[in-house]
């Protein structure tokens, strides 16, 4: 028998059914399925019986452009005094990286998690290892074991671990990486049922890069910043190898704004581009759907003969430690997905089967924000995701895009040129931008130059 505590709970909100399985099975199947229910967040499984029933996105509000800090590329007074705030935080100790990595690079034919993908397309350097490669620089640019937090999933939880242990951490001390995982929520049928993964177990999926605040919270993690003196986090998504990983103009540009949350942005060309966009809704800063902005504002154009509409979401975000937790205590927007799901259905063994998935958004605590820095910077400098393994974000434009900003960098020094007709890549940890490659001008044993042409 289950206890009387859980089965009040699932008969107050008529979910009991989801006992019969295991009740075929017997006490032992019985009991291993209480342990699964016990788990239950019910405060917020009554949110997803809400949102479901309510159903639909909320109609959008009145749209405004955002106004747009200029991008750290581009040398102005503006952009000079934020980077050098940002340093100031940097040397201080008063930032944290953190790096959302909780997928799986199924998709892109490569079972191992997503950053683990060997991009680099000399070295096969992983986007774990590109990354790593930043924050030690910039530990030595500061003299500070800036903490780095990676964020996992329960599917790449322990293989991570495992993939930087293999490692050595890249160098970096093991005790100064934290590897944090987010959390899950149960699925649902179209009628508000639990959804069986087993007889004896939830069908759950992530709850979205919007955990990203509760899993910082569930680690004890911003306890741990605190303590140390940090009070802004750096956040980015491990799909970019163009991230400039603590951009000091960014975090500049932040602080000095008093920012509880800031956005960087590409500029977005093409009205029908497939990206999340920055936007002011009846004058709060927020990110909405590509499709929920009416097809005659996506294509007007502002004075400068661009689009009015232009701030692509890149998912790199600066916040100050106290909002981001406040962020925790207080759930986000749950926003529900229709899936077909391998879910049990009346038998013994998952079939596919309708289902809804719930999940949050990072983004949306930008509406949460008293004051919010969007920044505009270089997509060509910045962005370049790799999330599929042919086509649009693939593994070969993420590579060009890589390629293509190490000939610019290379191009403003007075080394040779790469071959045009081959692939070019520069270690990861030796530049973080190509004004600072022009101090390792004489060190031509730090980049691989000339490698064979990779086709993907």
């Amino acid at each position: 028998m289950i206890s009387s505590d859980l089965l009040e709970a699932l008969q107050g909100r008529g979910l009991e059914a989801v006992l019969e399985p295991a009740q075929k099975l017997g006490n032992v199947a019985l009991k291993e399925l209480e342990q699964d229910l016990a788990s239950i967040h019910w405060p917020t499984l009554d949110r997803q019986l809400e949102a479901l029933k309510k159903g639909g996105t909320p109609s959008v509000g009145k749209l405004a452009p955002p106004p747009l800090a200029p991008p750290s590329t581009i040398p102005s007074h503006e952009t000079q005094e934020a980077s050098q705030m940002g340093w100031n935080a940097l040397k201080e100790g008063r930032i944290a990286l953190c790096t959302v990595a909780g997928g799986q690079a199924s998709r892109l034919g490569f079972d191992a998690p997503k950053g683990a993908y060997p991009l680099g397309s000399v070295s096969g350097a992983s986007l774990f290892q590109g990354m790593a490669g930043q924050v030690a620089l910039l530990r030595k640019e500061t003299g500070i074991p800036i903490p780095w937090i990676i964020q996992t999933g329960p599917g790449n939880h322990e293989d991570t671990i495992r993939f930087f242990s293999k490692r050595a951490f890249f160098g970096l001390s093991s005790s100064s990486i934290h590897f944090i995982c987010q959390g899950t929520l149960p699925a649902l049928s179209l009628d508000g049922q639990l959804l069986l993964a087993t007889p004896t177990s939830l069908f759950r999926n992530p709850d979205g890069h919007g955990g990203f605040y509760a899993a910082l919270h569930a680690a004890g993690t911003f306890k741990l910043l605190r303590e140390k003196g940090i009070d802004t986090l750096f956040y980015c998504q491990v799909d970019n190898p163009l991230v400039r990983m603590g951009d000091p103009a960014f975090l500049g540009h932040h602080l000095k704004s008093n920012a509880q949350m800031s956005i960087k942005v590409v500029e977005k060309t093409d009205p029908e581009e497939k990206v999340g966009l920055v936007a002011l809704v009846d004058g709060t800063p927020s990110c909405i759907e590509y499709s929920d902005l009416a097809p005659e504002l996506a294509k007007e154009k502002s004075q400068d003969g661009g689009l009015l509409f232009r701030a692509g979401n890149i998912a790199i975000h600066a916040f100050a430690l106290d909002f981001a937790e406040s962020c925790a205590t207080h759930p986000l927007e749950l926003h529900l997905a229709h899936k077909k799901l391998f879910a049990l259905d009346g038998g013994m063994q998952p079939v596919e089967r309708d289902g809804v998935k719930f999940e949050t958004f990072v983004f949306d605590a930008l509406t949460r924000a008293d004051e919010v820095v969007v920044q505009m910077c270089e997509r060509d400098e910045e962005f370049a995701p790799v999330k599929n393994r042919v086509g649009q974000d693939s593994i070969r434009t993420s590579r060009e895009a890589l390629d293509s900003r190490n000939r610019n960098w290379i191009s403003g020094s007075t080394l040779p040129s790469f071959n045009e007709r081959k692939r070019s890549e520069i270690l990861p940890g030796i530049a973080l931008c190509g004004e600072s490659l022009l101090q390792k001008e004489n060190d031509l044993s730090l980049i691989f130059r000339n490698s064979l042409l990779i086709e993907d």
